[in-house]
């Protein structure tokens, strides 16, 4: 119930849908967009090898280009009072974003059990594929969050 309301929370912050498409690529469902490869289809092994690689680019890339410190402050868990999840998340500017060969901004979002780090109860990608343009998406599923939103 309260991942639910959080997610609804979420989708508040971020926006509604837009109903436009901008060229397909809001599309419900992608397996990839350019470095990252989303769960779609995997089994789940498979899944938590593509999530472990896309996770690891994702800290390499903070840590090169915001330092240590940064990375560190982002990787420490945010856990609100009588809640029973908690969230990460990790930045960092990822090249061939909606097939852009400029950097563009990737937003990693966990959201995991409060006694476990290890249950992850939510994986969210949000991409900038044009410039004020965000689009989420579960990593899990590659599936648009129902969030997209014009900046």
């Amino acid at each position: 119930m309260r991942l639910t309301l959080m997610v609804a929370m979420l989708c508040t912050t971020l926006g509604a849908a837009s109903a436009q498409d901008r060229g397909g690529y809001l599309s419900d469902t992608v397996f990839s967009d350019g470095p990252i490869i989303y769960g779609t289809g995997m089994n789940d092994a498979d899944r938590q090898k593509a999530w472990k690689h896309f996770f690891y680019m994702m800290v390499e890339a903070c840590s090169r280009q915001q330092g240590n410190d940064a990375l560190e402050l982002k990787l420490a868990k945010r856990c609100k009072p009588g809640e029973d999840f908690c969230t990460l998340g990790i930045d960092a500017d990822l090249v061939g974003i909606g097939g852009i060969q400029e950097p563009r901004p990737v937003l990693v979002m966990v959201v995991f059990d409060v006694h476990d780090q290890n249950k992850q109860l939510a994986r969210w990608v949000c991409t900038w594929p044009e410039k004020g343009h965000q689009v989420c998406r579960d990593f899990d599923t590659g599936k648009l969050m129902g969030f997209d939103r014009a900046q």
